[in-house]
């Protein structure tokens, strides 16, 4: 490996002590040198017939074993300071690894893998306009808070936290989180909305990703955005499920079984007066339901209503109050649905486990598909081993030492 200045690296301690050393030596030195070496002096009547004498070279380099000597002490202490680079491991391939990695490309190549055959859509419809956060009172207080498992969060961070539940089930021995058994074998998307929809994660079987998408909802930050716009958002996501409906016919890949969709929301629909000429942004809750009984798609509303609200210090500043419900009650029993009403975090993952119990999925059907898996390139470990470099400067630091013996000895030597 060549030799870098860039590369190099030092112990970070023997560093400092080195620099410090140096700053105390090498001045040290100077001053000693010159009060050692006062120069003679003899009067002459004239310099005349000297000047023309040219400077012998001896004379020139007096100075030299002071410089050699500096030098000896600046290596030592670089010496000291440890130096050393990283250097990576360049393993050579055997033919026998080479022949290994080549029969594991081709299994991958070729790799069958078993997925569910058939289940239930559904459709996660979560409000995040800015009531469903954390606000700011007078004087910088924050509150809107509810009690959950004995810890404030928002109204959202709870949703998020059952809904993952929901999905991804929960262990038997964590009775705290309520039983949920899983989702594995359904098709789950996220759609969020304010005044806008969202389709954060299409309809998926790919749990996992869903959940980062989930951890990662948050309440709108601008004014703009924010509106509860709660028909819009229904028909955005009833056409969703409309349209994953017909590509899994089509192609033969997943029988739905059935469709529904989960509304949760803490308020009524608001619709700003500039949208109101707008006929899919203001199209109302009982308009979209009718859309999903067409196409038998079946709707769960959910008013998030705490009775007890929260400050930051867990002080109970009042409840949520009642909005009118009356939209989202009748589209979830147009579709056959069933409409909740929850006042608290307990009381929101009980109308979870009733949705998990009353749309089960019936035992995993998988079929087996033969696929090509284009193999990516993977992160390679990379070994390194420290290379280290205090020996090479031991060894210019002994060589200025005996130059400057050598020369002090023989060369600069001084016959009094």
């Amino acid at each position: 490996m060549p030799f870098s200045a860039f590369d190099l690296r030092f112990e970070w301690l023997n560093l400092i002590v080195a620099l410090l050393l140096f700053l105390l030596l090498v001045p040290g030195m100077l001053y000693y040198e010159k009060r050692k070496r006062k120069p003679a002096r003899i009067r002459f009547s004239s310099l005349r017939n000297i000047k023309p004498i040219k400077t012998p070279l001896k004379v020139k380099l007096y100075r030299l074993p002071l410089w050699l000597r500096m030098v000896t002490v600046s290596l030592l202490l670089v010496a000291f300071a440890h130096p050393y680079q990283e250097k990576e491991i360049d393993k050579k391939q055997t033919p026998r690894d080479e022949q290994q990695e080549k029969s594991i490309e081709k299994k991958e190549e070729r790799k069958k893998i078993e997925i569910p055959s058939e289940g239930i859509s559904i459709q996660l419809l979560i409000d995040r306009s800015s009531s469903m956060g954390v606000q700011t009172a007078r004087g910088g207080r924050k509150v809107n808070y509810m009690k959950f498992e004995n810890t404030l969060l928002s109204k959202l961070d709870v949703v998020k936290i059952i809904s993952k539940r929901f999905i991804q089930g929960t262990p038997e021995t964590n009775k705290e989180a309520g039983l949920f058994t899983g989702r594995g074998n359904d098709l789950i998307s996220l759609t969020t909305f304010a005044r806008y929809p969202f389709i954060a994660c299409p309809l998926t079987l790919r749990h996992e990703l869903l959940l980062d998408y989930i951890s990662q909802l948050e309440t709108v930050s601008r004014q703009e955005e924010d509106g509860t716009y709660i028909g819009y958002a229904l028909e955005r996501a009833i056409l969703q499920v409309i349209d994953a409906k017909s590509r899994a016919k089509d192609e033969d890949a997943y029988n739905i079984k059935s469709s529904i969709i989960v509304l949760i929301t803490d308020g009524a629909q608001m619709i700003r007066p500039e949208d109101e000429s707008d006929r899919h942004k203001s199209i109302l809750p009982s308009e979209a339901a009718q859309l999903a009984k067409d196409n038998g798609i079946k709707i769960y509303t959910v008013a998030v209503a705490p009775q007890l609200i929260f400050d930051e210090h867990g002080t109970v500043i009042g409840s949520a109050g009642q909005f009118p419900v009356d939209e989202i009650r009748s589209a979830a029993k147009e579709t056959g649905g069933s409409f909740y009403l929850a006042t608290s975090g307990d009381t929101l993952m009980n109308i979870y486990q009733e949705i998990n119990r009353l749309e089960k999925s019936q035992l995993p059907v998988k079929k087996e598909l033969e696929a090509r898996v284009q193999k990516s390139k993977e992160d390679k470990l990379i070994e390194t081993e420290k290379v280290e470099y205090f020996p090479f400067f031991l060894w210019a630091a002994l060589f200025s030492l005996l130059s400057e013996i050598l020369l002090t000895i023989f060369y600069f030597r001084r016959i009094p």
